[in-house]
């Protein structure tokens, strides 16, 4: 059955499978005439069998891995993982129907390129090029590239990265030939990925002073971009990934009645590891408390749990804790 449905089929049945939210969110992603018909084609399967759905997004499944470990490891590595996992003949099948689509992907080849040799090619680009780049590399590929960069180009093409939203398919076109020629690579045209989240995430994995460096040039050419990377790189579920040691320091500066918003509106786990580096009387009055606080508005525990990471942030600038970032442990000093 699932070999004679159409590719925009098993689109559309991977989009139903999902649920209305996140398919309006992957939605948004497509041109309009995609779009268009994709919802048609929802329209149109008013019922799936159940067995039908789970072979589509079994498939899916092995799709986006093989493209993921071609992109990643080439070739020959996606066909000895795929080999192993499901056999010759499957795997050949699953690489035969990836390998034209990974070729659409800009720059994919540059994942398998050691960042130190790929800096050397793009690190006299203009800062908007090496952005462009940038973008479409592993988070940690990134970090090298971009606290490789002169000091005076960091926080150009950090800020950059964080404004990209869609680049001309002409313009991606143009840099791929560059590279094509500097690298000997085939890479074609596609958007670009970028923003915010995307400088977060690279600058997370450099080094403290290349991040010092690129917030405090952008808190003089882009204070509002430098406030909104800050509360970002440091979310309060990330206290988890802290030493016992430096929890307990951050919660000596924390007011216990922001504390227990704050923890309203967290996970088990972040609410476990707070609790387990606490007295047992005061875990036990924090628990009561939070027991007995009655509604909270939702934006009251976010302003609350801003304000821990305030403090978070502020004891890791004075280098009374450490925020574990490119490869460093979280430890107090």
């Amino acid at each position: 059955m699932v070999g004679r449905l159409t590719g925009l089929q098993k689109a559309a049945i991977v989009l139903i499978a999902l649920g209305a939210d996140l398919s309006a969110r992957v939605l948004k992603h497509f041109p309009d005439d995609e779009i268009e018909m994709l919802t048609q084609q929802i329209s149109m399967l008013e019922s799936v069998p159940k067995e039908v759905q789970q072979a589509v997004l079994e498939e899916f499944l092995e799709l986006s891995k093989a493209r993921e470990y071609l992109m990643h490891g080439g070739y020959k590595y996606a066909r000895e993982v795929l080999e192993k996992a499901v056999g010759p003949q499957r795997a050949e099948e699953i690489l035969n129907k990836v390998s034209v689509a990974i070729q659409k992907v800009p720059f994919s080849n540059l994942r398998r390129t050691d960042p130190k040799h790929l800096l050397n090619f793009i690190r006299d680009e203009h800062p908007q090029t090496i952005a462009l780049i940038i973008t479409h590399l592993v988070p940690e590929q990134a970090a090298l590239i971009l606290s490789s960069l002169p000091p005076e180009k960091q926080s150009d093409v950090a800020r950059r990265i964080a404004v990209i939203d869609r680049t001309p398919p002409e313009v991606v076109k143009e840099v791929e030939k560059v590279l094509e020629r500097k690298l000997s690579m085939v890479v074609q045209q596609d958007q670009t990925a970028g923003g915010v989240k995307t400088l977060v995430n690279i600058l997370n994995r450099v080094d403290r002073s290349t991040e010092k460096t690129i917030l405090e040039e952008l808190e003089v050419s882009d204070p509002d971009l430098a406030d909104e990377v800050r509360k970002m790189m440091f979310v309060f579920e990330d206290i988890v990934k802290l030493h016992d040691t430096a929890i307990q320091r951050v919660l000596r500066e924390v007011d216990t009645k922001d504390l227990a918003k704050a923890m309203r509106g967290a996970n088990e786990e972040v609410n476990e590891r707070i609790f387990k580096n606490m007295s047992r009387r005061a875990a036990d009055m924090l628990r009561e408390e939070i027991q007995f606080m009655g509604p909270v508005r939702l934006r009251d525990v976010e302003e609350a749990q801003q304000r821990i990471v305030q403090i978070i942030r502020r004891l890791d600038e004075t280098g009374e804790i450490i925020i574990a970032r490119g490869g460093e442990d979280a430890i107090i000093i």
